[in-house]
């Protein structure tokens, strides 16, 4: 049950690729602003040149940037391994989101590289030291994952900061791990606890909660199943493009039409006779 819930936990990236890491001003963003301008009006081939000329000053988020556009082909040729390069610069320079970027690809096996367990550990944790708050929620997720008590301590130890300041992610890893341990453990209170967790940030906008919830409606393993609700939650979601929301609605929508069809083809009871 542990496992499921928390591989629930669904990533939404930046809408933007010059939003600026956590540990930057933001004075130090607004040399960005050019760039952004352009990338927002999808001129891609002067927005790579004005990045290209912040990345030879030195600026980290530059070069991250720059790895971005070469990866995706946006204002120059699409390269892997140029793009794979420039994150590494990025990285090297201490800019957290690319070395979470690194992680990712090392997770995966992206821009023809390599899976690599080693890589993937490495950078996470680089990322993590670097101040990127979505690398300590998936080494706190992986940690939950271990179902040993002292990696359970670490990871909350390594939530707790960015839960007092607010981070969804965090909240949600934490109130994911809530409910597993409460069902478990038959807590009722710690469950409860984790369901409410998820609910407030879920009604201030972010997806991941509403999806989480919405799944524990379908199945009704863990809070009474409601299909309808589970439904025009996913809807919702689906309708913003929000990762999964559509398989998922395609599959409650396919057990409501089966449980109408059983429904429609039980016979019916007749009255008594008098």
């Amino acid at each position: 049950m542990k496992k499921l819930l928390i591989a629930s936990l669904i990533a939404i990236s930046s809408s933007s690729i010059f939003a600026a890491d956590n540990t930057a001003s933001v004075a130090k963003n607004d040399v960005f602003k050019q760039a952004e301008q352009l990338y927002a009006a999808k001129n891609y081939p002067a927005a790579f040149q004005e990045v290209q000329r912040l990345a030879q000053t030195g600026n980290a988020q530059a070069i991250y940037n720059l790895g971005y556009m070469t990866q995706m082909g946006q204002g120059t040729a699409k390269d892997n391994a140029k793009a794979l390069k420039y994150y590494e610069d990025a990285s090297n320079k201490g800019y957290a989101q690319a070395s979470y970027r690194l992680a990712q690809i090392y997770e995966t096996g992206e821009l023809g590289v390599a899976k690599d367990s080693n890589k993937f550990s490495q950078y996470v944790q680089k990322a993590s030291a670097q101040g990127s708050d979505d690398a300590t929620v998936k080494i706190a997720t992986i940690l939950f994952a271990q179902k040993k008590p002292q990696s359970h301590q670490i990871a909350l130890q390594k939530l707790a900061p960015l839960i007092r300041k607010g981070n969804y992610p965090a909240i949600q890893v934490k109130a994911l791990y809530d409910i597993s341990q409460g069902v478990e453990n038959k807590n009722p209170l710690m469950k409860r606890q984790g369901i409410e967790a998820l609910q407030s940030i879920a009604q201030k906008g972010y997806a991941p909660a509403s999806m989480a919830l919405a799944t524990m409606m379908a199945n009704g393993n863990i809070i009474p199943q409601n299909l309808p609700q589970a439904k025009q939650i996913f809807t919702e979601l689906a309708n913003q493009n929000v990762p999964n929301a559509r398989e998922s609605l395609a599959s409650v929508e396919k057990i409501i039409a089966e449980k109408n069809k059983q429904a429609a083809a039980a016979p019916t009871q007749s009255a008594p006779k008098k």
